[in-house]
């Protein structure tokens, strides 16, 4: 019996029927509005969390509305539909830190309330816990996109330099700068009063 006739049957379908992206992306481009609207589903949990990091959660949905909007309008125009997520990582950067030098919501690490935090533990494969991802936010935008990319996105450095598009060399060092800058931060922390 198919979904149509069996109203128990969930109308969501799983990742593993769900066609690959990259058909996804060539339905959408055809005028396929389902395929647009799963690409867009599944982009949003990705989206909303590199966006709340980079700018914090109260903007994020100004920013992931504008995101949407622009890989709507600008989707036709995507000449190679496998590099789809970093397509729409690369528009959302944009979107940020414009939004960022506009409204000025970043805080210099001098100005920023002092916290406790706990040091992450470096394992490779696993996603970032909450006490670096806040800790984040004493990292310049810059920094924390490539930070971001690389450790919540899983992206190679040559992948970060690409989205953000800067440089290679750029992108190490902002890396490092941000390593350099949540490295101090600890040890500040760690002082004994």
């Amino acid at each position: 019996m198919n979904a149509a006739n069996n109203p128990n049957e969930s109308a969501v379908t799983t990742k593993e029927d769900r066609p690959d992206q990259t058909l996804l992306v060539l339905q959408a481009q055809a005028g396929d509005r389902v395929a647009l609207e799963q690409l867009l589903r599944d982009s949003y949990p990705l989206l909303r969390r590199y966006i709340s990091r980079l700018v914090g959660t109260a903007h994020a949905d100004d920013i992931l509305q504008e995101t949407s909007l622009q890989i709507f309008r600008k989707l036709p125009f995507l000449r190679e539909p496998s590099v789809f997520r970093p397509w729409t990582l690369r528009i959302a950067s944009r979107i940020a830190f414009s939004h960022i030098k506009r409204t000025r919501i970043w805080q210099p690490l001098g100005a920023a309330p002092a916290e406790t935090f706990t040091s992450p533990e470096p394992n490779l494969g696993e996603l970032p816990d909450a006490a670096f991802l806040t800790m984040l936010d004493h990292v310049t935008a810059a920094s924390r996109a490539v930070l971001l990319l690389r450790y919540q996105q899983d992206l190679s450095i040559e992948e970060c330099a690409a989205i953000l598009e800067i440089p290679i060399g750029t992108a190490k060092s902002r890396l490092n700068y941000g390593v350099e800058t949540l490295r101090k931060h600890l040890n500040f922390e760690r002082k004994p009063a």
